[in-house]
């Protein structure tokens, strides 16, 4: 949880803001002895340097947790990730001595981190953020264009069972809309949409809770998040405080989440039918196109071959055939290619998407230990 709050402290960039949309929610969780969950997570996106998967172990007993996480990295430049090759990592947290440790069980090493580092850290990207906001050499570069963001949150009224547990969904969705003030015509949006499933019947929610309530009054949360939120709704309006307030109505544990960040505007109904008429009726006009040409490239190979024959060159009329029909066969498998490439109409290849669910939850005692190993070598963090 505190690695989204530090990612919303420092700066308060836009995508900083998006992405600390799971430490509110985090907070805002209805969370036995012990209570151990299994979770997996599948990203992919961004030409392919966003995919990768990671699965993890979540302990929680009593004023310690841990979590045990084997990340493997399939994305471009995986060689420098790992090697396309599981990476394991664990965290551990300590309520009692208001420190995090993080282990790296391949080099037998660990960090630390304490609360009183952790809380400075906050400050000063609250500090910084503030500072960029007065700063106008920190602002746009073009003064001619302005940037707006709305918030919702929605209860589809849709309910289901996801990975065993009675859900209901909510969608999260946060649009940052650029505009030329002279014109008003739109320069860029992007879009983030977060497909919540929430339960009420995760065994061991109370304790959850209770844990997170801790480290959040340890930590000062709560403080910190209202002028986090003051900061943003100076940046980026009122939009966030609606956020927050709707979010309040979310109860349950997330058993699913889907987090999309789609650079351009996300289309109604309606405007993606349009579109979707209005590239078929292209597709159709370069098919027609195409078919005209292909006849009078089949026609053409045809004349060339009967010439070939009458002048008894039997095999520059094969060879002729035959480099027809390569041509046309490389032409049907370059098509085919890029219809499988392009995906939907609307869609955008600039996209990120990130899918979490919950595998199983458990109560009971627990075996895990809260402790670095002996052994383990300290190093500073970077």
């Amino acid at each position: 949880m505190h690695r989204s709050l530090r990612a919303s402290a420092a700066g308060l960039s836009s995508r900083g803001l998006l992405l600390a949309v799971p430490a509110l929610l985090a907070l805002a969780v209805s969370a036995h002895a012990a209570v151990v969950m299994q979770e997996k997570t599948v990203s992919s996106g961004f030409g392919g340097f966003g995919n990768g998967t990671s699965e993890r172990t979540i302990v929680i007993a009593g004023d310690k947790s841990r979590t045990d996480e084997s990340s493997t990295y399939t994305g471009r430049f995986k060689t420098i990730a790992g090697g396309g090759k599981p990476k394991a990592s664990a965290e551990i947290t300590r309520l009692d001595r208001e420190l995090f440790w993080y282990l790296d069980p391949a080099k037998k090493q660990y960090s630390e981190l304490t609360f009183a580092q952790l809380r400075e850290q906050l400050a000063k990207g609250m500090a910084d953020a503030q500072a960029e906001m007065a700063n106008p050499d920190a602002r746009p570069s073009d003064p001619n264009v302005v940037t707006t963001f709305s918030a919702d949150v929605k209860r589809t009224g849709k309910k289901e069972t996801v990975n065993g547990f009675a859900a209901e969904e909510f969608l999260i969705t946060l649009t940052a809309t650029s505009k030329n003030k002279s014109d008003g015509k739109v320069v860029g949006t992007y879009t983030m949409t977060m497909d919540q499933w929430m339960s009420t019947a995760v065994p061991g929610q109370a304790e959850m809770q209770a844990y997170y309530r801790r480290m959040a009054d340890k930590l000062g949360m709560d403080p910190q998040l209202q002028r986090t939120a003051g900061a943003a709704m100076a940046m980026y309006g009122d939009g966030i405080k609606e956020l927050a307030a709707k979010m309040k109505d979310m109860k349950g544990y997330p058993v699913r989440s889907t987090l999309t960040i789609q650079m351009g505007a996300v289309l109604s109904p309606a405007e993606q039918a349009e579109l979707e008429k209005k590239k078929a009726a292209e597709q159709q006009t370069a098919a027609e196109e195409k078919k005209k040409k292909d006849e009078q490239k089949d026609a053409d190979a045809r004349e060339n071959a009967a010439g070939s024959l009458a002048q008894g060159n039997v095999s520059g009329a094969a060879s002729g055939f035959l480099a027809r029909r390569l041509a046309k066969a490389a032409e049907k498998k370059a098509a085919a290619s890029a219809q499988s490439s392009a995906g939907s109409p609307g869609s955008s290849s600039g996209g990120l998407t990130v899918v979490t669910d919950l595998v199983s939850v458990t109560t009971g005692e627990t075996t895990a230990s809260f402790d670095v190993p002996s052994g383990f070598k300290k190093v500073e963090r970077k």
